[in-house]
């Protein structure tokens, strides 16, 4: 019965340490996201953007591409948070762990008014996701939107 103190400690630190495990702990991931604006007008590529460059004209035939905000949202795997990108555009984000380390990200895009944009996509880590988006006639050009799970 001497023992028995030093038995409720271990059991103690034992109950803690399994807790506090990863395996315990609820996945994460920050999602960053660029809003860009597309144009036909000349202009090149902002330097902020020189990371996206080879994608941007891959995908698009643009001859100006500018940075128009960035932004970014911790979630939880699963879990959901939404992004103000400016301008009066959201993002709603619903995060899901996927098959081999993916990460499956449902977006609806919006302009306040109505839905621009709803699809899931599978992100690989540090692998960037670019979606092309409205036109910004205001702006004289198009929006396109790329995102990045870290």
């Amino acid at each position: 019965m001497k023992n028995q103190p030093i038995y409720l400690v271990a059991l103690l630190f034992a109950s803690i340490a399994l807790f506090a495990s990863p395996e315990s702990q609820a996945q994460q991931t920050n999602i960053s996201t660029t809003l860009i604006l597309a144009s036909s007008e000349e202009g090149g590529i902002d330097p902020a953007l020189k990371s996206y460059e080879g994608n941007l004209n891959r995908l698009f035939k643009y001859k100006s591409y500018k940075l128009q905000n960035r932004s970014g949202a911790k979630l939880s795997l699963p879990g959901e948070s939404s992004i103000n990108l400016g301008s009066g555009y959201k993002l709603n984000l619903t995060a899901q762990a996927g098959s081999r380390g993916k990460i499956r990200l449902s977006v609806r895009w919006t302009d306040g008014r109505r839905t621009l944009i709803n699809t899931t996509i599978n992100m690989s880590k540090g692998v960037p996701t670019i979606l092309g988006g409205p036109s910004a006639p205001s702006q004289n050009g198009n929006l396109i939107l790329a995102l990045v799970a870290r």
